[in-house]
């Protein structure tokens, strides 16, 4: 297993290939969300993957403040390939992806965008819920911060 952050212009195109796919095949095609996955962040995104040689098992976009909010860094499009689902690879590919952002940007906190239905799956990490459930692309969510300085 490899855990590697890589910036868009240091993917390889079978990596980026293997991403947008996986992307695809789950969110929109298994969740049923017609929806425009590639939104011009993934060339200012950190990639966060975990891979078994050239196969993806999951996957994590991270932004530094700035970039999808203005005062917050920002961990999205979290995702474990099903073959690999209930091995505790998206609790490892999460905790790496907030200890990537304590480390890299101290100064922010971190910004989620979840899945409403995963809510008390984040809370686990020690995000918490601000605002109120919203639906996304038909899909309800939530924002959920998770504070470096309490």
């Amino acid at each position: 297993m490899e855990n590697i952050i890589l910036t868009f212009s240091k993917l390889t195109n079978c990596q980026l290939y293997n991403i947008l796919k996986l992307r695809q095949d789950v969110f929109i095609i298994e969740q049923n969300c017609i929806y425009s996955d590639i939104d011009n962040y993934d060339e200012k995104a950190l990639h966060h993957i975990i891979m078994d040689g050239d196969q993806i098992i999951s996957y994590a976009r991270i932004f530094e403040s700035g970039v999808k909010y203005e005062s917050f860094s920002s961990i999205g499009r979290i995702i474990v390939h099903p073959t690999f689902r209930g091995k505790g690879f998206a609790k490892s590919l999460i905790k790496n992806s907030i200890e990537y952002c304590k480390e890299y940007f101290p100064a922010a906190d971190i910004k989620i965008e979840a899945q409403a239905a995963l809510k008390s799956y984040y809370n686990e990490f020690g995000f918490s819920e601000i605002g109120k459930i919203y639906p996304v692309d038909g899909i309800d969510h939530i924002e959920m911060i998770y504070r470096l300085k309490n």
